[in-house]
């Protein structure tokens, strides 16, 4: 869910501000006020590389802007539009140093961590700790409700967000347990996150993780489910397809 800032200054005035467990963000300034529109012109214009240089533009120029937490999603959320994971990442660990209990940016860095991970990476092992970490730290802050609300989310919307959220944080370790040959923890983790949210992705990627575990006939099951799913894209589908003619030659084989 993308915000820009005009969209969040709505929600702000419509809602109660302890709703939101914070004090409305002001415009200090009116070189601050045009810098912050031309950050909204970006955003509104769907140019993530016009947005994410007015951001760095306002950041650099107005250290103590009251904007900087909505600033920071938005780039993180502008540079995933970029397919840049780098990019990404530098924005989730931006986002983290100013608020350690950010949810979103945890479990986002998990998810693009594992998905760069290979099996022959020299640094593998501390990246899958990395996920881990991160993940499992997403998942006892909502557990626990001490992580934080994103800026511009209303709060009766945050639990269904917190169950996305929990299901895409548990995906990430499940990656990472593929990664490290794990794959009876990969079978759980994906488990765990279907427990949370249905999903055709989730149900497809599982029935990978079956095959990886030599569980044919699991996997053969899982496949055919996600593409019976209502949410599973031609993609998706085809993608399941191919883990069930695995599972169907690995059987046949054995």
């Amino acid at each position: 869910m993308r915000l820009g800032l005009l969209g969040m200054a709505v929600l702000y005035a419509a809602l109660p501000l302890a709703a939101y467990q914070a004090k409305q963000p002001k415009v200090k300034s009116k070189k601050e006020q045009e810098a912050l529109m031309q950050v909204q012109t970006a955003a509104q214009s769907n140019n993530p590389t016009a947005e994410l240089a007015a951001i760095n533009n306002v950041l650099e120029n107005f250290a103590d802007t009251e904007f900087k937490p909505q600033l920071l999603t938005m780039a993180m959320g502008a540079a995933q539009q970029t397919n840049d994971p780098a990019q990404v990442a530098t924005w989730a660990e931006r986002i983290m140093d100013n608020d350690p209990n950010d949810v979103v940016a945890r479990v986002t860095l998990a998810e693009t961590t594992s998905s760069q991970m290979r099996e022959n990476d020299l640094d593998k092992a501390q990246n899958v700790k990395k996920v881990n970490d991160l993940a499992h730290k997403a998942l006892d802050l909502m557990k626990s409700n001490t992580g934080s609300v994103p800026a511009g989310i209303p709060p009766d919307k945050w639990p269904d967000f917190q169950k996305e959220l929990a299901a895409r944080a548990w995906s990430a370790i499940a990656q990472a347990d593929s990664v490290n040959k794990q794959y009876a923890d990969e079978v759980a983790s994906y488990k765990s996150a279907l427990e949370i949210m249905p999903s055709s992705i989730i149900t497809a990627r599982l029935a990978k993780a079956y095959v990886n575990n030599k569980q044919y006939d699991d996997a053969i099951a899982a496949a055919d489910k996600a593409m019976a799913m209502a949410d599973a894209s031609p993609q998706v589908k085809t993608f399941a397809q191919v883990q069930k003619d695995n599972a169907i030659k690995l059987k046949g084989a054995k």
